[in-house]
């Protein structure tokens, strides 16, 4: 498949933004484990930094998700030109391989073991903490990979080169009733299929969007201010107008994905950022940075806490322990997936 480039930029940057948002909360909770070092921020400067990041990350959160699935929808889009998916036995084979495997493999024998370390489990059973973990009660990020399975399962049927419009509204429709389903199995595939649809229809506009950015610069601009405008919309409105602040969320989503597209279609032909070795080791590895960097959250905090109970507590400490958590999960994500696949070569293709 021939490279494109923007569509790169656009993979690493999703990356780092999901990795990026993973690295300031102090509070999980769960009836499935958790942890809540929330509650030792007894300092006002403190708290109120706290609160203001994590304002930063839920902005980050309108759209970074819905991105990376949209980004999912693309690569789909363009194998489905190249009739890649011609029989649905085909298309389960590999996305159970390439997908579930991974969520069973590293959820077992990673994500729980750590978290077990991390002391999340505190009180839960290893029985109730296995549940929550492989059928999404608890805080599980591999969610992700079973939902993306689905999603293409789903889209093999519905999605194909001359979809029509009515199709990409009853998505969305199931996208917002998504929200009224409380079994994350149910809710998580049905709430990102639409994300992955628009993905899958921008592929096919692509090329006459990148004329129209051309001829149009200012336009980044205009969803910029947009963006800012229906972020500050929201923060007002969301506590007591929750359908209005759902309409909100998605125009955010669609525009800060545009803005992030955007910004990589820029920088794919104004520089030659993709010569990197290190953005380019995250491109190739996106999938096992993905796998392995959130859960080191807890195993930070734990022994941070172990280290210093007042420092992290600190405005000062706050802030180190943000730059800590997202260049050390980064970084160790990326490390690990390429020691994953020195050591188990065979099996390489779980994290790749």
């Amino acid at each position: 498949m021939k490279k494109i480039k923007e569509y790169d930029i656009l993979k690493i940057m999703a990356i780092i933004l999901v990795v990026l948002s993973h690295s300031a909360y102090y509070k999980i909770s769960s009836n499935y484990g958790g942890m809540d070092y929330q509650q030792y921020l007894n300092s006002h400067s403190a708290f109120t930094l706290y609160k203001i990041l994590g304002k930063f990350m839920e902005i980050i959160y309108y759209f970074h998700m819905p991105l990376f699935m949209a980004i999912s929808g693309v690569f789909f889009s363009i194998q489905i030109k190249k009739d890649r998916w011609n029989k649905i036995e085909k298309l389960l084979t590999s996305k159970f391989k390439r997908l579930m495997l991974p969520f069973f493999v590293f959820t077992l024998l990673y994500s729980l073991p750590l978290k077990y370390i991390s002391n999340y489990y505190n009180g839960v059973s290893f029985w109730r903490a296995i549940t929550g973990q492989f059928f999404l009660l608890g805080n599980s990020h591999l969610w992700y990979l079973y939902a993306l399975f689905i999603i293409f399962i789903i889209s093999f049927y519905c999605l194909r080169r001359d979809t029509s419009i009515f199709v990409y509204l009853s998505l969305y429709i199931l996208h917002v009733l998504s929200f009224l389903i409380h079994i994350t199995l149910v809710s998580a595939p049905l709430q990102f299929l639409f994300w992955f649809s628009m993905g899958f229809l921008f592929e096919s506009k692509r090329r006459k969007y990148n004329i129209f950015l051309e001829n149009h610069k200012w336009i980044s601009l205009l969803f910029f201010v947009l963006f800012i405008f229906l972020v500050v919309l929201n923060f007002l409105f969301k506590s007591d107008f929750k359908v209005l602040s759902r309409f909100f969320v998605d125009l955010l989503a669609i525009l800060g994905s545009l803005i992030c597209y955007n910004i990589s279609y820029f920088l794919s032909n104004k520089t030659k950022i993709l010569d990197s070795k290190l953005l380019n080791l995250i491109l190739i590895n996106g999938l096992g940075i993905y796998i392995f960097s959130d859960t080191l959250n807890y195993f930070i905090l734990s022994i941070s806490y172990f280290v210093s109970d007042r420092f992290m507590f600190t405005s000062f400490g706050i802030i180190i322990i943000f730059l800590i958590r997202f260049f050390f999960t980064l970084f160790l994500g990326l490390v690990f997936t390429l020691l994953f696949k020195k050591v188990f070569p065979k099996y390489s293709w779980l994290v790749n």
